[in-house]
Formats: structure tokens, sequence, C-alpha cells
């Protein structure tokens, strides 16, 4: 296990700042779009240390290739049994990432401006989330060309989903996440994505990220997805984060994390 003390704190203090001060919003359901969600520094080192191709496996090829059978999403868990295959001071960059916007702290923060949604979920006041169990896990994910979505609302199995955008540039700004409403309009069976309307991109834009509390109930659903990405010359980077309502096998690095971070650093005597 490799974390940094330092930046942890550094991007907690951060990221808490620039939560506190976006505002969420309702339309067409519950999100919250952040912008500078890491100090610029650090989102560059991020940059440079995003993993390469053969640290990621294939996702599901059924939902996730092209039209020639190749794989148009790869995916690399964030668990420390894949972090082992990066370099040490890649591992702790990611690691330390990993435990900041897994941390108490954060969730409570994002799930405050979600409360709207969780609110309605959960049937709940909004002082009484921080005892709703969540499990957060991540994903790094690279998506090519003619990969592609169809709209969904998240199974409930998920809380709230939130995703980083780690383009170097501008360039790719129209390939974000699509979030949707259903439409009854005959001809929007006939093009993508059918039955459903485009409501909102998420704009996929340097040190981004968005969140949205699931909602799957007759009156709201959280409908999201993606068109199908035109030929670009680059792949979409993404952190792919998500709060789950039951635990798994990979919680054990994050309280392994919460451990060494409440540990104080001892102090040595001088001679």
């Amino acid at each position: 296990m490799l974390l940094n003390r330092s930046l942890y704190c550094r991007l907690i203090d951060h990221g808490l700042n620039v939560v506190s001060k976006t505002e969420p919003q309702d339309y067409p359901f519950p999100h919250v779009l952040f912008d500078g969600i890491f100090p610029d520094d650090i989102y560059r080192r991020l940059l440079k240390s995003y993993p390469s191709a053969e640290h990621f496996v294939k996702a599901n090829q059924k939902h996730h290739s092209n039209e020639y059978g190749g794989s148009t999403r790869q995916r690399m868990s964030l668990c420390e049994s894949a972090l082992n295959s990066l370099n040490e001071q890649d591992h702790m960059l990611w690691s330390t990432v990993r435990a900041a916007i897994s941390s108490t702290e954060f969730r409570d923060a994002v799930f405050q401006k979600l409360s709207t949604g969780l609110c309605r979920r959960f049937k709940v006041r909004a002082a009484e989330l921080p005892t709703i169990p969540a499990y957060p896990r991540g994903q790094l994910y690279s998506e090519t060309e003619g990969y592609r979505i169809t709209p969904h609302p998240d199974t409930r199995e998920k809380i709230v989903t939130m995703q980083f955008a780690f383009p170097s540039d501008d360039s790719l700004a129209s390939v974000g996440t699509e979030f949707y409403t259903r439409s009854l309009n005959p001809a929007h069976y006939l093009r993508e994505p059918r039955g459903f309307t485009i409501s909102k991109t998420m704009p996929f834009l340097p040190n981004h990220a968005y969140a949205f509390s699931v909602l799957n109930d007759l009156g709201l659903k959280s409908w999201h997805g993606r068109s199908t990405i035109p030929p670009m010359d680059r792949v979409r980077n993404t952190l792919l984060h998500i709060w789950y309502a039951e635990p798994d096998e990979s919680d054990k690095d994050l309280v392994a994390y919460r451990k060494f971070l409440e540990t104080p650093v001892p102090v040595r005597k001088s001679a």
C-alpha cells in the first residue's frame, strides 16, 4: 500500500471547497457538474500518469464492440491488486486519489449536493444522508470511436454515479455523457437514442466531473448514456467512481487506507 498523506489532505481540502461552491441541478434528474475538481498541478500529473493500454482489459465485449468486433471500451480497476502493476510513483498518486474521493468527508459533501434525489429515493431528510450505507468503487476507462451505451437509469445497486474526465484539451468537449428524457415522438424512434431526447450533455472538458443520484421509480428515472462516439484521433479517458448499496472485496483496501491515514506519524526524537 502506497499513500501520500500530504497529497491526500490537499485533495480533500480542494475537493470539498469545489463541491461546496457548486450548485446542483434538478433537470432532467438531480445532478451536479464540477469544474476544477482537482488542483491544476495534480490534474496535469494525473494526465501524465494515466495508465497505458497494457494495464487495461476489455470491458463487456457484448455491449462495447464496433462493427468489426473490436473493443471500444477498456477498463482498469483502482484496487490495490491492479495498482501494483504501476510504478511506485504512479501507484502512490492513483491510490491517494482513490482514498480521497472514497473518503467519508467527500462522500457526504457530494451526497448533500444530490439531496433532492437521494432523499426522494431513501425517504429520509437531508441530515440523515450520512447514515445511508454506501460503498465506493472506482475504475479507469478508455473508450474509442464507435463506443456507445444505450439509455439506462443505472441499477438500484448503485446510489450515486460520479465520473471524472481526463482530456488534455477542449477538443472532446462534445463526447461527454448524455442525460435523457423519454419521448413519444415517433420520429425519435428512428434515430439514436431511440425513444429519447437528449436533455443535456455533460461537457467532456479538462478537470471536470459530474455526479448524479441514481433514481429508478415510477415518477423519475436517471436516464443517461452515450450516443455513438464519432471518429476521433484519441481515446476518451475517465475515472468512473460509484457508491454502491452493498460492499465487496475491494472495500478491504479502503479500510487499510483509513487505518493508515488515521495513524499518527511517529515523531522522531532529536539526538
